[in-house]
C-alpha cells in the first residue's frame, strides 16, 4: 500500500516494487501528490508496465548476474548463452549502464563483429542474444530494447540472401537418400550408418532424436520418439525433444523389419559414456545406457566429427579441407571399382592438377602406388551440402508431394498446428495406413533405381535387400 513520508520541507513517496523491495522517490511538495505517485507505481506493477525508478542505472554485468540464474532452459542452450555473453557481449558492454546503450551502437558492434571475421549468421546470433538479455529488462529497467532488430531496417539484400539460403536447404529424393546412406556405411565400415540415415530419412527424426532412440522405443510398426541425446562440452545427456515434441511415428514395413534385424544383431549394445566430473546434478547424464545407434566402439556419433568424416564425403564425393595443427587440402574420395558398388575405399589422394609436365603421383610412407591402376576411381557428388537435418527436410517434402494430410505431416515432424485447423483436425487410422503405404512405395522405387546401377552392394545389409528385391 503506497504511503508518504515527511522529509524536511518535502515529502517522499513509498511503495513496494515487484520483488517486494521498498522503493521511494523524494521531492514532492505535499503528501497527497506523494501518495498519488506511489499508487500510480503500484498500478503499473499490476499492469506489467512498471519501470524501476533507478531506470537503467544498473550495469549490464549486474543485470546479467540477476537474469541468467533465473533461466530454465536446456543445458546446451544455457552453455551457448554463457559463451556468447562471456566471450563477446560483456567484454564490449559489461561495464555500461543499461540506459547508456543505443540502437546505433549495437548495430555498429554487430557490423564490427563481421569485419573481425565472424560470419554474418554468428554476428546476428550475438546481437540476438544481447536482445534476449535486454528484453527481460523491459519495462523494469528500460523503456525500449536497444538490441531489438526493427522490421524493415538493415540492408534488404542481406535479408534476401539469408532468406534464399535458408530456402535452399539441400534435401534428397528417396534415391539420393539411399545412395548417401550406402556411401556412409562404406566410409564407416559398418551397417549402422546406413540404417540410421535411412531411419532419419523415412521418419523425419531430428539428429539428436535418432541418437537418443532406445531399443525399447522401437515397436512393431512405430517409433516412440520421446527422448533426445544432447552433446555438452564433449559429454552427452538425455532430454526431451525440441519444444517438447514427443510423438509416435508410424513405420513402413521395410523399416520395421530393418530395425528389428538391426537390434537383434547390433554390437555394441550400450554406450561407453560416463558421468563427467563435476557434472550438474540436474542434468540426466548418459551413463552407459543402451541405444539403437552407436558407433563401432560404443560411442555416440558427434555432429561435427560425423559431418567431416562421413556426411560430407558421402554427399559431396570429397573430403573437406581441414585446418588446425594437421591441415589438409580438400581431396576426392577414391575407391577401388573392382569391388562391389560403390567400391572399396582407398587412402585420401590429392587432386591431380593439369600441367604441361607429366603427372607425378605423391610418394611417401602410407601412400600406395595407384598410377596405372584402372580400377581406381573417384566418387561423384550426389547432393552437395546435404546434412542429416536435410534428410528431415526431404521426409516432409516427400509426404507433401504424395498429398499426405497436413495434420499427419505435422504430427510426424513434431510440429504444432495452430488455430482452428489444429483444434478440429485429427490423425486417423486410415491416414496412418496410407502414409505407411506411401513410404513403402517410395522405398521400393528407390531400390529399383539402385538396382539399375548395380545388382550388388559393398554394404552387407543393403546387398541382402537388393537381392530380395531383385528376386521379388
Amino acid at each position: 500500500m503506497a504511503y508518504a513520508e515527511k522529509r524536511g520541507n518535502l515529502w517522499r513517496a513509498r511503495w513496494r516494487g515487484p520483488d517486494g523491495t521498498l522503493e521511494g522517490l523524494s521531492g514532492f511538495d505535499d503528501k497527497k501528490a506523494a501518495v498519488k505517485y506511489g499508487q500510480d507505481r503500484e498500478s503499473e506493477i499490476r499492469k506489467g508496465t512498471y519501470v524501476d525508478p533507478r531506470h537503467g542505472t544498473i550495469t549490464l554485468i549486474e543485470w546479467v548476474n540477476e537474469w541468467f540464474p533465473s533461466l530454465d532452459l536446456e543445458a546446451t542452450t544455457l552453455n551457448n548463452y554463457r559463451y556468447m555473453i562471456e566471450v563477446h557481449i560483456l567484454p564490449e558492454f559489461g561495464e555500461r549502464e543499461l540506459k547508456s546503450l543505443s540502437v546505433q551502437e549495437v548495430a555498429s558492434w554487430e557490423k564490427r563483429l563481421r569485419a573481425n571475421g565472424l560470419s554474418q549468421r554468428t554476428a546476428a546470433d550475438m546481437r540476438s542474444t544481447l536482445g534476449t538479455v535486454l528484453a527481460d529488462a523491459v519495462p523494469r529497467h528500460l523503456h525500449v530494447n536497444p538490441a531489438a532488430r526493427k522490421r524493415g531496417k538493415g540492408r534488404k539484400g542481406l535479408r534476401r540472401i539469408a532468406r534464399i539460403e535458408k530456402q535452399e536447404k539441400a534435401w534428397p529424393s528417396p534415391v539420393q537418400a539411399l545412395l548417401v546412406a550406402e556411401r556412409a556405411s562404406v566410409l564407416s565400415g559398418v551397417d549402422t550408418e546406413f540404417i540410421m540415415n535411412i531411419t532419419i530419412a523415412y521418419t523425419g527424426m531430428r539428429w539428436g532424436e535418432a541418437l537418443g532412440l532406445r531399443p525399447e522405443c522401437v515397436r512393431t510398426d512405430e517409433l516412440d520418439v520421446h527422448w533426445k541425446v544432447y552433446e555438452l562440452n564433449g559429454h552427452f545427456y538425455r532430454g526431451r525433444p525440441k519444444d517438447g515434441s514427443m510423438r509416435m511415428v508410424d513405420l513402413p514395413p521395410f523399416l520395421s523389419k530393418l530395425l528389428a534385424t538391426h537390434l537383434e544383431t547390433r554390437s555394441p549394445t550400450s554406450c561407453q559414456c560416463r558421468r563427467p566430473a563435476g557434472g550438474a546434478d540436474d542434468v540426466d547424464w548418459c551413463e552407459g545406457d543402451a541405444y539403437a545407434f552407436l558407433g563401432p566402439k560404443g560411442g555416440h556419433f558427434r555432429r561435427s566429427n560425423y559431418s567431416e568424416r562421413v556426411m560430407r564425403p558421402a554427399a559431396d564425393g570429397r573430403y573437406p579441407a581441414r585446418k588446425g595443427r594437421d591441415p589438409r587440402a580438400e581431396m576426392p574420395v577414391l575407391v577401388n571399382q573392382a569391388h562391389a558398388w560403390p567400391g572399396r575405399l582407398l587412402p585420401p589422394w590429392p587432386y591431380a592438377e593439369p600441367t604441361e609436365a607429366a603427372y607425378t603421383a605423391p610418394t611417401g610412407r602410407g601412400r600406395p602406388r595407384l598410377t596405372g591402376d584402372d580400377s581406381a576411381a573417384s566418387w561423384r557428388a550426389i547432393l552437395p551440402g546435404l546434412t542429416p537435418h536435410g534428410l528431415r527436410h526431404g521426409h516432409q517434402t516427400w509426404l507433401e508431394e504424395a498429398g499426405t494430410p497436413y495434420i499427419l505431416v505435422a504430427d510426424r515432424m513434431g510440429h504444432e498446428v495452430d488455430g482452428m485447423r489444429g483444434t478440429y483436425s485429427h490423425v486417423s487410422d486410415g491416414m496412418r495406413t496410407a502414409v505407411r503405404k506411401t513410404l513403402q512405395a517410395l522405398w521400393e522405387h528407390a531400390l529399383t533405381e539402385r538396382l539399375r546401377i548395380s545388382p550388388r552392394s559393398a554394404v552387407p545389409v543393403l546387398d541382402a535387400l537388393l537381392r530380395e528385391h531383385r528376386e521379388a
